[in-house]
């Protein structure tokens, strides 16, 4: 009896793992889009680089705005009403931007999509911590982050078919419904504890902190905020999430079309090896994390050496790079970036506990979201100040200078995980 419901409990877990995994795929996809219908977008709206650069990072400000709101919600209010409630403002989001023709309500469009699609990922990391067994976490987090690797490539090579036959516009409308059909369904099945479908909790403490919750979330946050190790390793996950988001997430697909003549739908395929390495690299980075390395920090150490390399090596010889060589680069940049983010997450789980853990990842999510709205925009600046070539396309070299800007945040990234102490796992 006690096996069987062992073993229905663990269906409903990867029920819910699955669902979370359909709405993180819209997460990503609404992420990286702009990068194949930049071009059109631009030429629709009569927008420079610049300005394309600040509409695109108009998702990242409302997202990055709302990741500590969402670990408070993911702790309080729980993820069963967050996660539907939010979500269907994503759907709505993409309908507006899809029938929008001024740049005013394109922002606003972008801006509803990054505040609808922001409480998935905290809302995931809080249901597996409460769905899924502790010595499981780090692996299960690094498929859900993997998981987002299908998005990328939704959102490249098919998102640039899609576009060739329905137009930009009604692509996104059509992502639109989509995404309001998946909220219904997180509304009917996901549920906040293992208890709400009467099995037996993983963890006593999955219920979460007794008395005030006002009072212990207020507590959770001056914990996080007065932990050195939290800024480090915060600093680490800016520069890999920050990274990734500004050249694969736009300015990838520019690039592509710029330096190396692709079409939109050639560009598209190459991007969608972000995908394979997101899928790729999540679940590896979690197996290093827990059975090769078992420990956290090694693992960011290994990530932001090999984020620096790969832009490195773009800024020095990209423009001489065959096609199968991008094929692979993009490959290497979302498993090293995106890729290695669910090792961040663990360490928060690891160093706050699991009452704190929705709270602790909406937090460390807040600053990249911050540093993508930069990023984008500086991109831009850094492409339009080299001028452009007669046929109107960006310079090879100014794509060289922003990638060496890029290799340079890199090592940032390693210095403050090298400063960093390994997280020691709790389970309060």
């Amino acid at each position: 009896m006690e096996q069987a419901l062992e073993d229905k409990r663990l269906k409903y877990a990867i029920f819910i793992f699955l669902l979370l995994c359909l709405a993180y795929l819209f997460v990503t996809f609404h992420r990286v889009s702009p990068a194949v219908i930049a071009v059109d977008i631009m030429r629709d709206t009569s927008i420079d680089a610049t300005a394309m650069g600040v509409m695109s990072s108009i998702f990242f400000l409302t997202f990055g705005f709302m990741q500590l709101p969402s670990g408070i919600l993911a702790d309080s209010l729980g993820p069963r009403r967050t996660l539907p409630l939010f979500f269907s403002l994503a759907g709505v989001g993409a309908l507006l931007f899809g029938m929008a023709n001024a740049v005013g309500w394109l922002m606003f469009s972008r801006a509803l999509m990054g505040i609808g699609v922001s409480v998935v990922f905290v809302c995931g990391v809080k249901l597996i911590s409460v769905w899924f067994p502790p010595q499981l976490f780090a692996r299960m987090n690094g498929v859900y982050l993997g998981m987002g690797g299908v998005g990328l490539i939704l959102g490249s090579g098919p998102m640039a078919y899609l576009c060739n036959y329905l137009g930009w516009r009604n692509s996104l409308a059509a992502c639109g419904v989509a995404t309001i059909i998946l909220s219904g369904a997180l509304w009917v099945w996901v549920r906040n504890l293992p208890e709400d479908k009467g099995f037996s909790p993983y963890l006593a403490a999955a219920a979460g902190p007794k008395g005030s919750a006002l009072a212990a979330m207020r507590e959770s946050v001056g914990v996080i905020c007065r932990s050195r190790d939290f800024w480090l390793i915060a600093t680490w996950f800016f520069c890999h999430f920050t990274l990734h988001m500004s050249f694969g997430g736009l300015w990838g697909g520019p690039y592509l079309m710029d330096v190396h003549g692709l079409t939109r739908v050639e560009a598209g395929n190459v991007l969608n090896m972000m995908g394979l390495g997101m899928l790729a690299g999540g679940p590896f980075a979690g197996w290093l994390s827990d059975s090769f390395f078992k420990a956290r920090r090694p693992v960011m150490l290994v990530y932001a050496v090999a984020l620096a390399a790969t832009f490195g090596l773009l800024s020095f010889a990209g423009a001489s790079f065959p096609v199968w060589a991008l094929y692979l680069w993009f490959f290497c940049l979302a498993a090293c970036g995106m890729g290695s983010l669910s090792v961040g997450f663990a360490s928060m789980r690891d160093m706050f506990g699991l009452s704190a853990t929705g709270t602790a990842s909406g937090f460390l999510n807040t600053l990249p979201s911050v540093g993508v709205m930069f990023f984008q925009p500086m991109t831009g600046w850094i492409l339009e100040s080299y001028g452009k070539s007669p046929a109107g396309k960006f310079l090879p070299e100014a794509y060289a200078a922003a990638c060496l800007v890029y290799a340079a945040t890199a090592v940032i990234g390693f210095a403050a995980a090298w400063l960093a102490k390994e997280p020691m796992a709790r389970e309060r």
